[in-house]
């Protein structure tokens, strides 16, 4: 048996060009069908869409739903607790009263005492001052400013200061000693008499004005270390 081999009709046409199938693509479908085929898959994607965005709402709500059921739970709970505390204050209802009563007599006596005078400080103060100069102080007397018709608005009171010194110039120096002590509430320091001779000692007598910057207590401003 022989072998005959069939040769293309075009000597210059490979056996590979010749077996190549042509890349041709024809839509044969008629129109109404390839829109039906369309339709179907635009309607398959809407559902798949729907569903999802369903699911997800569902998901969301079923959250929201545990949340607001365990924040529920625990007003309830803590509306027990207060139910309780408030009943157990019921012990304490005089102690409470009590200390309602206090904070209204604080503030009650903070306005009654808004012009309170370390009167004890100022005392020490005029007479540790003198120490100095062998200046005494023997007798000291005090006055608000609505006693003595002061109507200046930063004097508050006044002091009246009787004593008795060694001579004239440690009176002096007594009073420069006072102008010193203006940012401890004592102002304006006036000799109103000095009287006896040098040798054998001298009497005075000075009024002090005492202003804002003394004034304090237990129940306005707390009162500076003395």
């Amino acid at each position: 048996m022989t072998t005959t081999a069939l040769m293309p009709l075009d000597p210059t046409v490979s056996p590979q060009q010749a077996n190549r199938v042509l890349p041709i693509r024809a839509n044969l479908l008629p129109q109404d069908i390839s829109d039906g085929r369309r339709a179907r898959r635009t309607r398959t994607a809407v559902i798949i869409s729907v569903v999802l965005v369903l699911a997800m709402l569902g998901t969301w709500y079923w959250h929201a739903a545990g949340k607001k059921q365990d924040a529920e739970a625990d007003f309830v709970s803590v509306t027990g607790q207060v139910s309780q505390i408030q009943k157990a204050q019921g012990k304490y209802s005089k102690l409470t009263t009590t200390k309602n009563t206090i904070t209204v007599m604080d503030g009650q006596l903070a306005k009654l005492m808004a012009a309170d005078l370390p009167w004890q400080t100022i005392l020490d103060l005029v007479r540790s001052t003198g120490d100095k100069y062998d200046v005494k102080v023997a007798e000291v007397t005090g006055q608000l400013a609505q006693a003595n018709g002061t109507t200046s608005s930063d004097v508050v009171g006044t002091l009246n200061l009787t004593g008795s010194a060694p001579d004239k110039k440690a009176v002096a120096k007594y009073v420069l000693a006072i102008v010193d002590l203006k940012s401890k509430g004592l102002a304006d320091p006036f000799v109103n008499d000095v009287s006896g001779a040098d040798k054998d000692g001298v009497t005075f007598d000075i009024t002090v004005s005492l202003t804002k910057t003394a004034q304090c207590g237990k129940y306005t401003t707390k009162c500076k270390a003395s």
